[in-house]
């Protein structure tokens, strides 16, 4: 399935949400831990490398603010095992 994940820094922990492109779909959770949060995105197969450079973005925005990761296809399957409820369709 075609999404749109990004990831922004709350004072409780951070945030992932999944959108789909031209879709009214969209899911988020926010986890406490940012191992958590690294572990989710890293399932949803972004790359390690790439993961890390993103995520040395986030002190550079404010809280709340949205850093989008392009792109990905994701099995849905592996959103529902973590936590995303996305429409099929």
């Amino acid at each position: 399935m075609l999404v749109i994940v990004s990831v922004a820094s709350l004072k409780s922990g951070l945030q992932i949400s999944v959108e789909r492109p031209q879709h009214s779909a969209n899911a988020t959770r926010t986890y406490n831990s940012f191992d958590e949060a690294r572990d989710a995105l890293l399932s949803f197969g972004i790359a390690e490398e790439v993961l890390n450079e993103y995520l040395k973005l986030l002190p550079e925005l404010g809280t709340g603010e949205r850093l989008k990761f392009p792109p990905l296809d994701v099995p849905h399957h592996d959103l529902v095992a973590e936590g995303f409820k996305l429409g099929i369709g």
